[in-house]
Parts: C-alpha cells; structure tokens; sequence
C-alpha cells in the first residue's frame, strides 16, 4: 500500500505542476483507435489514429495518425520509431487562425517492469517537428509560409492494474498515466517545458486482443511565454491488436 499511495502522490504532484500559470480553460475529448500488428517475437507494426475535440465533442480541435514499427530487444525492452501526421483546425482557446499542418518523426524506447501487482511502463520518445507557419499577407489574410523546425522530448510513466476479476473472467482495469514534453528551440539548446499530460483510467478488456478504456485527463499546454492552457479532457480509447504469429485453424 505504501508503494501505490507513493505513486498516487507522485502523479499528483507532477499533473498540479504550472496550475498557477493557467490561464486560459478548455474542455474537450480525445478519442483514440490504437492497433498493434505482431509480426513475430521481435518485431511488430502499429498504429494510432486520434481525434481531439473541444467543447467535448462539438467542434474538432486536432486529428493524429501515428504509423510506427517496433523491434524488442528482450521481453521487457524495446526500441521503434516512425511517423506521425498532425493536423490542426482553428478551434479551442488559443487556436492558429487557419487550419495547419505538422509532421513528425520520432523515435522511442518502451522499458517495462513490474512492482507488486503494478505493471509499470516507462516511455522515452525523440520527435523532430516540421510545422507550417502561417502569416499575414499584404491583404491581412492568413496563410501558410513555409515551415519551422525544432526537437522535443517525451517522458511517460505509466502505472496499470488490475482492480475487478469479473464472473464472466474478464478484468477492470485501472491506469494512471503523466507525459511531460520538454521542446528545444535549436538542435538539443534552450530546453523549455512544453506540455504536461495526466490521465486516470479505467479499461474492460472486450475481446482477447482489446480493450477499451475511458476516464479523465488534465492536459497543460504552453502557449506563449507566460500563458499555459488548462484542458480538461474525456479520454475514451478502444484498442484491437492482431497476431500474426498465431496459427488459426
């Protein structure tokens, strides 16, 4: 219990970082669609698709498409990297004037372990960022102008169990997850606190291979050098992995 108790605090404490900053308020929701393609015991495909919203779910805020490849390096170790394609639309608190684009690639380290009854899962993520930029032409109309560079790193440390053996066999599970994101403004110099990522969980396993989890999360986002934006959000994620390794009859 003390181990679980230290946890709970710790995601606590880092999710109330920067609250005396905020400024701005939204609320909206992430709706997420993961796979996980199993080649063999080394390798595996995925993929990610997201859609945020704001004002719940009335008026798009961001689509995510995310397509990646990982190789394990041992059962607990793994390594991937790919792509991911970012779209944003001209909606929530602090929105870009006209729809714009980002690409990115990235690459991860995945490092899991156990502590008790806790799956823990450490995420170590390397992103380098092209975003358009958009500016005001001789018409004062905005548009795109070419696009910027820059590096981010992402740390997640996930915690999940099992709280519920049901009759059916089947587990309610529960997560509490934190991702901080630190940007660099030049190659690896000047690294500046981006973004900071909370969510509590709960899952129901509805098939062998997904799940499906729903809970809240608090996301903070650095507008500008002394605004942040405070996100209250409806998480809802539903997972469907294949494996390939399997033979079927």
């Amino acid at each position: 219990m003390k181990n679980i108790r230290f946890i709970i605090v710790f995601f606590l404490i880092v999710s109330s970082v920067n609250a005396q900053t905020t400024v701005l308020k939204d609320k909206g929701s992430w709706l997420t669609f993961t796979n996980n393609f199993k080649l063999s015991n080394k390798f595996s495909l995925s993929n990610v698709t997201q859609l945020r919203t704001v004002d719940f779910i009335q008026n798009n805020q961001a689509l995510v498409i995310q397509p990646g490849v990982s190789y394990k390096l041992n059962k607990n170790v793994s390594i991937g990297a790919g792509y991911l394609s970012y779209t944003y639309y001209p909606e929530g608190a602090a929105h870009a004037p006209i729809k714009k684009y980002e690409n990115r690639i990235w690459e991860n380290l995945i490092v899991n372990s156990t502590l008790g009854n806790l799956k823990l899962n450490q995420r170590f993520v390397f992103e380098q960022r092209f975003k358009d930029v958009i500016v005001q032409n001789i018409d004062n109309e905005y548009c795109i102008d070419g696009n910027s560079y820059s590096q981010r790193f992402r740390y997640r440390l996930e915690v999940t169990t099992n709280l519920v053996k049901l009759k059916n066999n089947k587990n309610i599970f529960g997560k509490l997850s934190n991702e901080i994101r630190i940007r660099f403004q030049t190659g690896l110099t000047e690294p500046d606190f981006d973004q900071n990522n909370f969510a509590a969980l709960i899952g129901y396993q509805l098939l062998e291979n997904s799940k499906i989890w729903v809970g809240y999360g608090r996301y903070y986002y650095k507008s500008n050098a002394t605004k942040f934006i405070s996100n209250d959000i409806l998480h809802v994620t539903l997972s469907y992995d294949f494996d390939f390794t399997k033979k079927h009859s």
